[in-house]
């Protein structure tokens, strides 16, 4: 009997390694019998799978990358073959020399719960991984098969057993809304903080725009502040990821909304410079500071003023930011508006009084002037050009020789 996969996914999981050639010119005739096994394997054939291991056929015949029949049945989803190979004792615990894909494995990925159950009243390694440390519980976890995450769970499945890059199956879960297998492992005493170089499961459930795993973690206490290595939070990748609703609940929980990233950017400057309003402004009115600066001293307003965000810049200005700040080298909003041709920025700014004849710190130093009279684009030069000589400003570099 082939159960029927829902939605058959082929995930890398040395599935090439299961499509079998012969392995010699001249086979010799128990070669020959043990690929005839993986054949009737893969084809559902059980009367010839019958005949070859009453014939005495090994049950665990290797073929290409070592794929037993038993993995090629539980890729396949032919429950009536598997029950006959384990009851020949083929190996559950038998995996592709390539990839060391396991039955189970195959089986979580098909979503095939009886070929589930099989290997595993057969003595296989609930836990055991491939070569990446992706197990049974994470496939099913990423691929959503419920039934097969609670088999596995009920056959005492670490609900938090990770990959080599640290991710457990509720990170995956969350990173794609499976909030039905979330509450799953979180029963089962998943860890609502695992860290990972792919962050923590409430990160994930943002950057995978699923609000409802979040409020399932943060209900289960999941810290609404931890940092991964680069010091991102959740509110960071909320902002990040233009989720301005979920990041409403990441701050009514006691997220802060000015957790900065290991270089200083917090997640209002992150919001500017995705010209996110909803999220500016969702930030703004939770206390984010307008006027926070990087290590290298750019502010909110510097990168909307970058990426034209004039609207932004209005909000930055009402939550009192200094318009005047000045970055590292000395530039300010203003000279980075001019500097990038972004007229509704710079008018913005000067509308607001920002001051039109700072200079940078290098020496010697030059003006929004200056930066505006060194772009190629000829027509929004002429708009920046235009604008600040309109509010006073001056070159500070002197005039190039006049070549007549």
């Amino acid at each position: 009997m082939r159960l029927q996969n829902a939605g058959r996914v082929w995930v890398g999981l040395a599935c090439v390694a299961l499509i079998l050639s012969a392995c010699s010119k001249q086979p010799s005739p128990k070669d020959v019998d043990g690929q005839n096994l993986l054949d009737a394997a893969r084809s559902d054939d059980l009367a010839t799978v019958h005949k070859l291991l009453a014939k005495g056929t090994n049950v665990n015949w290797k073929g290409k990358f070592h794929a037993t029949a038993l993995l090629i049945s539980s890729q396949q989803g032919n429950l009536d073959v598997v029950q006959v190979l384990l009851k020949a004792h083929a190996d559950p615990n038998a995996k592709t020399s390539d990839s060391g894909v396991r039955p189970l494995t195959l089986a979580a990925v098909g979503g095939y719960v009886p070929i589930v159950q099989a290997p595993i009243a057969g003595s296989a390694k609930v836990d055991a991984g491939d070569n990446e440390g992706t197990t049974a519980l994470f496939w099913a976890a990423q691929l959503g098969h419920a039934d097969v995450v609670n088999t596995l769970l009920a056959a005492h499945a670490s609900p938090d057993g990770a990959q080599r890059n640290g991710a457990t199956p509720l990170m995956v879960a969350a990173a794609k809304d499976h909030a039905d297998i979330a509450q799953l492992l979180i029963a089962a005493g998943a860890n609502v903080n695992a860290m990972s170089k792919v962050g923590t499961p409430l990160i994930q459930a943002v950057m995978g725009r699923s609000m409802d795993v979040a409020r399932l973690l943060l209900a289960n206490h999941a810290d609404v502040n931890e940092k991964v290595s680069n010091g991102a939070t959740a509110v960071y990748a909320a902002a990040e990821a233009d989720q301005p609703e979920i990041m409403r609940v990441l701050l009514a929980a006691g997220g802060s909304p000015n957790a900065p990233m290991n270089d200083g950017s917090t997640p209002l400057m992150v919001a500017a410079q995705n010209g996110s309003e909803a999220s500016v402004n969702t930030l703004v009115d939770a206390g984010a500071n307008a006027s926070a600066t990087m290590k290298d001293g750019k502010t909110p307003m510097m990168f909307a003023a970058q990426h034209n965000e004039a609207n932004i810049i209005f909000k930055l200005l009402d939550a009192l930011a200094s318009i005047d700040a000045r970055a590292q080298n000395g530039e300010t909003a203003l000279m980075i508006a001019a500097q990038n041709e972004e007229v509704d920025s710079l008018r913005e700014l000067i509308d607001h009084h920002a001051d039109v004849n700072l200079k940078t710190y290098e020496k010697p130093g030059r003006t929004a002037l200056d930066l505006a009279n060194a772009n190629q684009n000829p027509d929004k030069q002429e708009a920046v050009v235009n604008a600040l000589e309109a509010a006073g400003a001056h070159a500070g570099l002197a005039p190039p020789p006049d070549s007549n």
